[in-house]
């Protein structure tokens, strides 16, 4: 099976390549899919399994329900002071209201501790934040609804307990009950808010004059500021105290180091070089002077002779002298600043400068011990009248505090009257007899999930894989048109040579095709390469000129540069087809077809570059009606590119599954730099994962 797209019209353009594309089909879709199928399945699988243990593990929920009726009573009713009817709600707003009361978040947080946050939550009992938590769970538990065109509030509760379901959704109404009770207890009576406005109005004057006293003052509480004035105070006379001990120690110091400093002497001598004697230096060469001399004396004349008498006489008085000379003497003495002296002074100038740095210090803590004590005065003269602020305030909260007690004597008989509830339980909870598990609902949300995942995995598979699957991947990763997708068929045994094994004639005309698009002088160049070895070039050129040289065309396939042993002739040769030897030329033809098969140079001919493949070509072209060229993979060998520029159309060729997207551009950007161009590419040894029945149903 083969697929192509040629745009004829567009392959004659000069100098321009227009963007060929293969239609997009469901076959393309769908084979990533059957091509990554493990990973999709593997994908798939996880979620699901998740979802099957959680089913699994699931335990049945249990939900408890409860109906409550509420009547129309005083509670809603507000008298309006006037002789107009008094103010009600509507039934929808009753109702409401008494769902938000239901519904609150101290109703439940107060049932979760009468019931017992280990009862009804247990995971959560041992948690620090565990009342927070459950309060949160049990507002997704509890459900409150109105039964439409009713005044019936129905309840419901989840639970993994049945019993505690009941007993917790009871609990809740019976506090609801106390509730609602509290809060309708909060009413003041008209007789007294006018006394407690005025005394709230006193209040708050009596808290602003406080609140403006101590502004004004800088202060914000006057005991609090009284006691830090008053300890600021106190640690500034500390360090004032502590400043005049560190300047007497300095300035004694310093006195000191002065005394010392004039006791020194300023300069001392600091060292004496000594060497050895200039006089004994100039008697030990006159002594060897003379020894020199009584040796030659010795040599001419005999003991005894009164001139080596002299010279034993002189050597033995100069032996005397140098015995008596001294051995070293002084050379020179040097005398400069000293240390010790330098020491002292710069010791004085510390204590000097640290006296000074303290004195300056002295002044500005006794500076601001001035401003504290000045402030700590003012205080003092603030003090009665704040504490006369303070009294008007606590009278007239002692006064407030009394008329509430007051009114809320006066009120009991009236709040009595109202307290008595409005709502009636028309259904306590039981605990329910069956729960709900949910387990066909999480199979379902884990089927869906691993859909999901499945498909992620075979989007992601395709986007970060570098091999090419089908024919869109070669288009997608290439930019370049997929002119041929070649299947890959597995034979067993030989092949035989005068058979096409790969391409079909359609395949190779469809080839033709195109190649005769592109205008050329005689023959027609069409050359395939590819990166690596073993993906398929030579089968394929070798089944185009099987193909057309059957149909009386004159075919050239040129062998570029094969490895030793395995030229086409020699395989044609073992196999035993007839080759005819053209005399005098390096081609030999098939035998029963117009194909010829040559390889014009040796590998170290190839290697010198000395080719000039313009000539072949053009001699070529003459003789032949299509020229195939087999070079050998752009991996091994260069000779591709030196024939890109002659050819009359080039084709990439790419191995399904094997040749990376990256090796493949890589092979296309060389060739146009050495200056041919790549018109598209075949897709060689291309597998077909989808089933044959449902390829063949699309």
């Amino acid at each position: 099976m083969t697929s192509a797209v040629i745009d004829a019209g567009g392959a004659g353009a000069a100098g321009s390549r227009q963007p060929l594309r293969a239609p997009l089909t469901v076959r393309q879709l769908l084979t990533p899919i059957f091509y990554y199928r493990r990973r999709a399945l593997f994908a798939f699988l996880i979620p699901v399994l998740i979802a099957v243990i959680a089913a699994l593990l699931a335990h049945p929920v249990y939900i408890a329900q409860s109906r409550l009726l509420i009547l129309l009573g005083d509670d809603y009713v507000f008298p309006t002071g006037n002789a107009q009817a008094p103010q009600t709600f509507d039934r929808s707003q009753i109702v409401h209201a008494e769902m938000e009361i239901l519904g609150s978040k101290d109703l439940r947080e107060r049932t979760l501790s009468v019931v017992g946050l280990d009862k009804v939550y247990p995971t959560l009992a041992g948690r620090t934040d565990g009342m927070a938590l459950g309060e949160i769970q049990l507002e997704k538990d509890l459900t409150i609804d109105n039964i439409p065109q009713s005044n019936v509030i129905e309840l419901g509760l989840r639970n993994r307990n049945a019993q505690v379901a009941a007993d917790v959704l009871n609990k809740l109404v019976a506090l609801y009950i106390e509730r609602r009770r509290e809060i309708f207890q909060q009413s003041d009576l008209t007789s007294v808010a006018d006394q407690r406005d005025k005394l709230s109005a006193q209040l708050s004057d009596a808290e602003r004059a406080i609140t403006e006293f101590s502004t004004a003052h800088g202060f914000g509480d006057y005991t609090q500021e009284f006691a830090a004035v008053q300890a600021q105070q106190s640690a500034l006379a500390t360090q004032l105290a502590s400043a005049d001990e560190e300047v007497a120690a300095r300035d004694a110091r310093a006195s000191q180091l002065r005394s010392r400093a004039a006791a020194t002497p300023g300069v001392t001598q600091l060292s004496i070089d000594t060497g050895r004697s200039a006089q004994l230096d100039d008697l030990t060469k006159t002594l060897l002077s003379l020894e020199e001399q009584r040796r030659e004396t010795a040599n001419k004349y005999t003991d005894g002779y009164p001139l080596v008498a002299d010279l034993d006489h002189r050597i033995a008085e100069l032996k005397a002298e140098i015995a008596r000379a001294p051995q070293e003497q002084f050379t020179a003495a040097r005398r400069g600043v000293n240390p010790v002296h330098q020491q002292l002074d710069t010791e004085e100038a510390d204590a000097e400068g640290d006296a000074a740095g303290l004195r300056a210090g002295r002044v500005e803590i006794q500076h601001t011990l001035q401003q504290v004590t000045a402030r700590l005065n003012e205080l003092t003269a603030l003090g009665p009248q704040y504490r006369t602020l303070l009294k008007s305030r606590d009278l007239a909260e002692d006064a407030s505090t009394s008329l509430s007690k007051r009114a809320e004597d006066s009120e009991l008989s009236d709040m009595l009257s109202k307290s008595h509830a409005n709502v009636r339980v028309i259904q306590s909870a039981d605990p329910p007899a069956k729960g709900h598990s949910g387990r066909l609902v999480i199979i379902g949300a884990g089927v869906v999930a691993g859909l999901f995942a499945a498909l992620a995995v075979v989007i992601l598979s395709l986007a970060f894989s570098e091999v090419m699957v089908t024919p869109s991947d070669v288009e997608q990763k290439l930019d370049l048109p997929i002119i041929l997708a070649v299947p890959d068929i597995e034979r067993e045994g030989r092949r035989s040579a005068l058979r096409p094994a790969h391409l079909t004639a359609e395949d190779s005309h469809l080839l033709m095709r195109l190649l005769a698009s592109v205008p050329a002088d005689g023959g027609r160049v069409l050359q395939l390469v590819s990166a690596h070895e073993g993906e398929g070039v030579s089968s394929l050129l070798l089944d185009i000129g099987l193909i057309e040289g059957a149909d009386d065309r004159r075919v050239l396939y040129i062998d570029v540069d094969p490895r030793p042993g395995q030229e086409i002739v020699t395989t044609f040769s073992k196999q035993g087809v007839g080759l005819a030897r053209q005399p005098g030329e390096r081609v030999v033809q098939v035998a029963g077809t117009s194909l010829y098969i040559t390889q014009p140079v040796s590998g170290a001919d190839m290697a010198s570059g000395q080719m000039d493949w313009r000539k072949v070509l053009a001699k070529a072209r003459a003789q032949y009606d299509l020229i195939l060229i087999d070079p050998p993979a752009l991996q091994r060998s260069a000779a591709a590119l030196a024939l890109a520029p002659f050819a009359d159309i080039t084709l990439a060729v790419v191995e399904a599954e094997r040749t990376r997207a990256a090796v493949a551009r890589n092979l296309v950007d060389r060739i146009e730099s050495a200056g041919g161009e790549v018109l598209g590419v075949i897709l060689n040894k291309r597998r077909f994962y989808i089933p044959r029945m449902i390829y063949s149903w699309l």
